[in-house]
């Protein structure tokens, strides 16, 4: 036994144990710097939209997955996608939007500002907030994103015009038919049919 305690088998094992330790400890540590709640998340894309830090204050929250108050947890479900925070900011309305069946059955995280300007509702902003399985998101840039501002989303739901990655009345010309971009179009519909159910 003696022997074992000198030789190198012993020392590779010694030290692999104390890398193993070490390691183990600083990313326990860094989890926690490094941790972002949903809170500051949230605040990162609202300074991100408007160019500054703007505080929600509870009783702007009409809808917030992450907020403490059970009266406003449960997401608004659609068929092609879901909306989990609505926040009203400035006399604007801020959406978090989920699109479903993207490549994989993967899906996109918009955050979508719409503004009331002429008496008429418009999307005025849209950013990626996070993606699951999708392969091309890299490419799709702001320019994008601008391809799903609408002029009038009232008049959209009532012809029924939602976005599509085909070719049609309300495609994005930006976009071909890939599923990246299908999520991305069923995370904007679901503004379409909120603010048409709720905002005519």
């Amino acid at each position: 036994m003696a022997k074992f305690f000198h030789s190198v088998w012993f020392r590779c094992i010694s030290v692999l144990l104390i890398i193993s330790v070490i390691s183990g400890g600083l990313l326990a540590v860094l989890n926690d710097i490094l941790y972002v709640t949903a809170a500051e998340r949230t605040a990162r894309a609202v300074a991100k939209i408007y160019g500054k830090a703007i505080p929600v204050e509870e009783e702007n929250i009409i809808l917030d997955v992450d907020s403490e108050n059970p009266d406003k947890t449960t997401p608004i479900e659609y068929e092609f996608g879901r909306i989990d925070k609505i926040f009203i900011i400035n006399d604007d309305l801020l959406f978090q939007t989920v699109g479903y069946n993207g490549y994989k059955n993967g899906t996109v995280t918009l955050w979508i500002k719409v503004i009331l300007q002429d008496g008429v509702y418009k999307t005025d902003k849209i950013i990626l907030e996070t993606y699951t399985k999708q392969t091309l998101m890299s490419k799709f840039g702001d320019s994008y994103f601008e391809g799903f501002k609408l002029t009038d989303i009232t008049e959209s739901y009532e012809n029924g015009d939602y976005f599509t990655s085909e070719t049609g009345v309300n495609s994005n010309p930006n976009t071909g038919a890939t599923f990246s971009a299908n999520a991305c179009c069923n995370a904007v519909n679901c503004v379409i049919k909120y603010m048409g159910e709720n905002h005519e």
